[in-house]
């Protein structure tokens, strides 16, 4: 397996259930969970126990770049593309490329890519009280309570 597939399954499994939570009932328990196993850490925001996942950040050991994972269908979505990705909470800016790749079993369309390195992710998930992902004109704001607590796994085993 090549080091870009190494976590697929477990990205396949993060996104699977996605289509399948309905928006609604979904929004009302959207918020940043965190957790390591192994050397390994992620933090998502989205839904506790369930695959429906808005944001995710993993790596998969010390050292190793944090992976970044956004469920986004842009206008056109091509799988292969390349997408410029903006995170942005108060003064903190942080761009990064992605390659968008159309999950055909569950129809979803996902945005996949590396944080620069020497990014200061905990700089971003505690810049302000809201994270802006912006996707050309397309714009998402996820709210940061608690992402930075619930991100001490992934800070402390992927770097701050």
């Amino acid at each position: 397996m090549t080091p870009r597939f190494h976590g697929a399954s477990a990205l396949l499994a993060l996104a699977g259930a996605l289509a399948t939570v309905t928006f609604a009932a979904a929004e009302e328990n959207l918020a940043w969970h965190g957790w390591s196993a192994e050397g390994a850490a992620q933090l998502v925001y989205g839904v506790a126990e369930s695959d429906h996942v808005l944001l995710s950040f993993a790596c998969e050991q010390s050292g190793s770049p944090i992976r970044v994972v956004y469920p986004h269908e842009p206008k056109p979505a091509r799988d292969g593309a390349a997408y410029d990705v903006t995170l942005k909470a108060g003064k903190q800016i942080m761009r990064l490329k992605t390659t968008g790749t159309r999950l055909e079993m569950d129809d979803l369309f996902i945005l996949e890519g590396e944080l620069p390195k020497g990014a200061d992710l905990v700089g971003l998930l505690t810049g302000g009280k809201t994270l802006v992902v912006s996707v050309g004109k397309d714009v998402t704001e996820l709210p940061l309570k608690d992402a930075a607590v619930a991100g001490s796994a992934l800070f402390e085993i992927c770097g701050r």
